[in-house]
């Protein structure tokens, strides 16, 4: 883009046959266009140097394209906006580029296609200063929500004598450590699919662990539970490390049950592999 400065006699010619009152308010407007293109204020002598770009059949926009879509990607680092409004941001404006292409083909713009410009742009400022689109939905803190309820429930399986009280203590612990998951989660003000799903499977796995009717999965062998996690490892979102970690616990796991299935188990050995399988169910995100 051109400095400020060079643009000013330009936006001055430009501007000449409009009144005085009309000269300020699309001064005003510009101006704030400008500020939001260069990420810093502007002074009022130079409101109008978008405009006189256009006036000269230039392309400011595409001109700051690459400036734009570095102060989307800032905020994406700073989780001010989720990735994917990151990149519905940038479709959006490069579309605004080939608007402003297909208005200056003859090298110049008129007064509404500088206008409609203009509010396009602001719109998309508009939404990298609320972090989000209107139609993108503001995720709510289920989880955390749900901690008063989930401890009433635990309170009540170990009054019952069917947790023992370290049981009750250890699922909310863990329960708490969930609700700090999901903090991080919506620390960009939206959970994803993903993030979603993840904390949906660590919940079923805190249902299972608290026994009571609240959670009713379909009873399964431990073979078929293993065939299950062995099948959602084939598209898990985690590193090479962490899948690696993941398929050594599964090959232990596996030959434990096939041990266990040839004997008679006892009550404990039961629980033991119980437990495991539903942690490696958990990191797995496998849903019962």
């Amino acid at each position: 883009m051109r400095t400020v400065t060079t643009l000013l006699a330009a936006s001055a010619i430009a501007l000449a046959a409009v009144p005085a009152q009309a000269q300020t308010s699309t001064r005003d407007r510009i101006g704030q266009i400008l500020g939001q293109l260069l990420g810093r204020p502007v002074e009022a002598g130079a409101a109008a140097s978008v405009d006189a770009q256009w006036a000269a059949g230039q392309t400011p926009l595409a001109t700051d394209r690459v400036q734009f879509e570095t102060q989307v990607d800032t905020a994406v680092r700073e989780r001010r906006i989720t990735q994917a409004t990151g990149t519905r941001l940038k479709a959006d404006y490069l579309a605004l580029v080939q608007l402003e292409a297909r208005y200056g083909a003859d090298r110049r713009f008129n007064t509404t296609e500088r206008a409609d410009l203009v509010q396009r742009y602001n719109a998309l400022a508009a939404v990298v200063a609320a972090g989000r689109y209107a139609d993108e939905a503001v995720a709510t803190p289920v989880v955390a929500d749900g901690q008063a309820e989930f401890n009433r429930r635990v309170d009540a399986q170990v009054s019952a004598r069917r947790l023992s009280r370290t049981q009750g203590s250890r699922l909310k612990t863990d329960y708490t450590a969930l609700v700090r998951v999901e903090a991080g989660y919506l620390a960009d003000g939206v959970i994803t699919d993903a993030e979603r799903e993840d904390l949906d499977t660590r919940l079923d796995a805190l249902d299972v662990r608290v026994g009571d009717v609240a959670y009713t999965p379909a009873p399964q062998t431990p073979q078929q539970r293993l065939d299950a996690i062995e099948s959602a490892l084939r598209n898990l979102p985690v590193t090479a490390q962490a899948q690696a970690q993941i398929r050594t616990e599964h090959g232990d796991l596996s030959r434990l049950a096939a041990a266990y299935a040839r004997l008679t188990t006892t009550a404990e050995e039961r629980a033991y592999l119980d437990a495991r399988l539903t942690d490696l169910e958990t990191r797995a995100r496998v849903r019962r």
